[in-house]
């Protein structure tokens, strides 16, 4: 398209009485700007001041300065239109929630509760647990949140307009984000992906012209050394063919003009617009900055653009207004912050009996369906083991034939299918995008080529590119588009070809969607599935090899499914997309040809339920995934040339555990094995050993008093997964050394 960058600084600012005249604006909403930057200014004076008295604690990075940013963009949009902000998000807060404010009354409020908020208070927006760095009124105001790290919020807008795009809403939405993030990674992979997605996006550069204490692109400082070789970040909207403006963001007036040109294109068109707005923080980037790295000539230039003076003379020199009734508004403004400050000084503490609430969506399934996945599972396992059988008793002439024979008698004895786990893994995602019109698949290669393990095979054909959407190689753009998705009321389910790939994406999987909920006062929901696989078996070396489930699981506010039959594989991810909690799914390479009986109709498995694979008195064996299967071998072999009769469980869900199942099962052999890919330091094993351990029985008692041998731990070597096959082999679990394991405790 050869777009350029346009400069409106280079031309003249239409007057406020020519906008009023056009019916553009109102002379209401002038002073109104006028009010929201006084609001916003004495809040922030305010904050300053409250730091330094500990009334305040914590980080907070202040946004005086920049205030007609904030104020003259979300003046250019709908009520309904979506925002996404940062750590220095003070403003953007400010500014939108003025917007849904109806009365005198809720403006009051709406202040109130920012200044609690900051002050930790229970009556803050996000109940005190976000704070200066996550102020967001997530479910009114449909602000996706802020973020505290650099660049964590670009991908989430992008998802959310991918998602009001796809909902043909007619909405927009605005990200705000600092110079600083445009040297992250996550700008790039995210404004690519709005641009080749073609999604209703305005991103908004505050470039208030240092990240923290580096300068942009130069400071009249010694020694002070530059974050760019560019003046104008602007400039790198070619890159991704897309327009882009250079704005005065001092001025309220030319930045409410800017951006509700852009704004227009993105709802008319879905064509995303790049806007740098040149401005000034008057504090350093936080409260103990000295800000050393420039100079107070520079800043007294800059203050005499201030916000404030900019719209005041405009007002006064246009004779729309005098001094005494800007005064009144500025009156009138200081009057809310104090009230505000008041409020908040007043408020309650958050009750510590509520530490641990609203970490995740409270899900409950009926005992019915529990019930009948314990049936059908068992039904599942004997057919899976007849066509084992009929297979291995075949005298047809191919092994083509023989499986289709095999599954043939399947079907006639069961009236199920024989599929393998890749083949349960795409019916599922099939299934759900059916049944559910906000189910979309994201990520590399999902599309047109089916998955790299043909995982999402024929899905493309089938619904089409707005809801099978092959990405660029973007890790971290995957995740947080899917998490931004969610919050706009979409069920992703996005795609990361290799677990060893997860680590580019923590950021946007942990801070953005683990943390979400929780962080902004439990008012929101992330329903997506993050889909990878992982572990050893390809000779493909450390770098797609490993188990990083234990990761993981780590962090609060995050599932983690690993299934180990094709019955399993489609049960546990149609759970999973219905699931309002963020999912990461985790498959193996090795078992994607896996083949087992899957029961017509739909089902699901309930999430956080254990499968007791096969019943035993001598021994319990808790595994997941493809080492579920190895123990159920070395169970066989157990039972067969030893006389040990041991219990095989299934976790499947690691992420909520189904410590019940396995402390029941324990407490009758009195011995316990943990058998995992992952690596032995901190993993998964270790987990499920110290829950029970500590596991109380209804009649007070624990779990380590039923042990009759110390708990074994068997795991990956403490090794990076190596590529030649002996050595691959001999890094994980085996089924000899499950039986010897086992031997070993018995």
């Amino acid at each position: 398209m050869d777009f350029c960058v346009e400069d409106t600084r280079k031309k003249p600012v239409p007057k406020v009485k020519e906008l009023v005249k056009d019916g553009i604006i109102t002379l209401e909403n002038a002073l109104d700007w006028l009010r929201a930057i006084y609001e916003i200014r004495f809040f922030e004076e305010k904050v300053f001041e409250l730091l330094g008295q500990n009334v305040i604690k914590g980080a907070s990075h202040l946004y005086a300065g920049e205030e007609a940013v904030a104020v003259g963009s979300i003046a250019a949009i709908e009520r309904g239109d979506v925002i996404g902000s940062t750590h220095r998000g003070h403003g953007h807060c400010g500014a939108i929630g003025n917007k849904y404010a109806d009365s005198e009354k809720g403006r009051q409020n709406h202040w109130n509760r920012m200044m609690a908020e900051l002050m930790g208070k229970e009556t803050g927006y996000c109940k005190g647990r976000g704070g200066s760095m996550h102020i967001a009124d997530v479910d009114k105001c449909n602000n996706l949140g802020s973020t505290g790290i650099v660049g964590g919020n670009q991908a989430p807008a992008v998802g959310a307009a991918l998602a009001e795009k796809y909902k043909k809403t007619g909405k927009v939405v605005l990200s705000f984000f600092g110079d600083g993030s445009t040297n992250c990674g996550s700008f790039h992979e995210s404004m690519n992906m709005a641009s080749t997605l073609a999604v209703p996006l305005v991103a908004i550069i505050e470039n208030n012209l240092y990240g923290m204490s580096v300068p942009f692109s130069g400071s009249e400082v010694e020694s002070a050394v530059r974050a760019s070789n560019i003046d104008d970040i602007a400039q790198r909207a070619a890159s991704y063919d897309v327009p882009a403006m250079i704005i005065d963001g001092q001025d309220a007036v030319a930045v409410f003009l800017a951006v509700r040109k852009a704004v227009e294109k993105a709802r008319k068109n879905n064509q995303m617009t790049i806007i740098e707005a040149k401005t000034y923080r008057w504090y350093g980037h936080s409260r103990s900055d000295p800000r050393a790295y420039r100079t107070k000539a520079e800043e007294k230039a800059w203050h005499q653009r201030d916000p404030i003076t900019v719209l005041r003379e405009k007002l006064l020199t246009e004779k729309l207004c005098t001094d005494e009734q800007l005064d009144r508004i500025k009156d009138k403004a200081f009057a809310t912050i104090e009230a505000a400050t008041q409020f908040g000084l007043d408020s309650p503490w958050p009750n510590t009996a509520d530490l641990t609430k609203d970490v995740y969506v409270e899900e409950t399934y009926p005992p019915e369906i529990i019930e009948s996945d314990k049936a059908v599972s068992a039904k599942v396992a004997e057919a899976t083991t007849a066509f084992e059988a009929a297979l291995a008793s075949s005298t047809a002439k191919t092994k083509k034939e023989a499986t289709e024979q095999a599954r043939a008698e399947i079907k006639s004895k069961f009236d199920m299918e024989i599929m393998t786990i890749g083949q349960a893994v795409s019916a599922a995602q099939a299934e759900e995008l059916k049944r559910d019109q906000n189910v979309i698949v994201m990520g590399e290669d999902v599309g047109l080529y089916g998955g790299a393990y043909q995982a999402t095979r024929g899905l493309l054909a089938e619904f089409g590119t707005d809801r099978v959407i092959d990405t660029a190689i973007s890790e971290a753009a995957i995740a947080g588009a899917a998490v931004g998705a969610a919050l706009r009321g979409m069920r992703p389910v996005a795609e990361i070809m290799y677990v060893d790939f997860v680590t580019i994406a923590m950021d946007q999987l942990v801070h953005v969607g683990a943390y979400n909920r929780y962080m902004f006062g439990g008012k929101a929901k992330v329903p997506m599935v993050l889909r990878t696989e992982g572990g050893v078996g390809r000779c493909i070396a450390a770098h797609h090899s490993e188990s990083l489930e234990a990761w993981l699981m780590h962090p609060p506010g995050l599932y983690v499914v690993m299934p180990s039959t094709p019955y399993d594989a489609k049960g546990l991810l149609k759970a999973a997309i219905r699931s309002d909690n963020p999912v990461v799914f985790i498959e193996h390479k090795a078992t994607y040809g896996q083949l087992g009986a899957v029961p017509p109709g739909d089902y699901i498995i309930p999430l956080g339920v254990a499968d007791i694979k096969r019943p035993g008195q001598d021994a319990t064996i808790v595994s997941y995934c493809r080492m579920a299967m190895f123990s159920l071998k070395a169970a066989k072999v157990l039972a067969e040339q030893h006389g040990i009769d041991a219990e095989v469980i299934d976790a499947r869900t690691l992420k909520p555990l189904d410590i019940k199942t396995i402390a029941e099962s324990v407490r009758k052999t009195g011995r316990l094995i943990t058998v995992s890919e992952g690596f032995p330091t901190c993993g998964a094993g270790r987990e499920i050993a110290g829950q029970f351990m500590e596991y109380e029985f209804g009649d007070g008692s624990h779990g380590f008093d039923y042990l009759d041998a110390a708990p074994v731990n068997l795991a990956a070597a403490d090794v990076p997964p190596p590529m030649s096959e002996p050595l691959e082999m001999a890094s994980i679990p085996s089924v000899e050394k499950i039986v010897e394991a086992v031997k070993a405790i018995v």
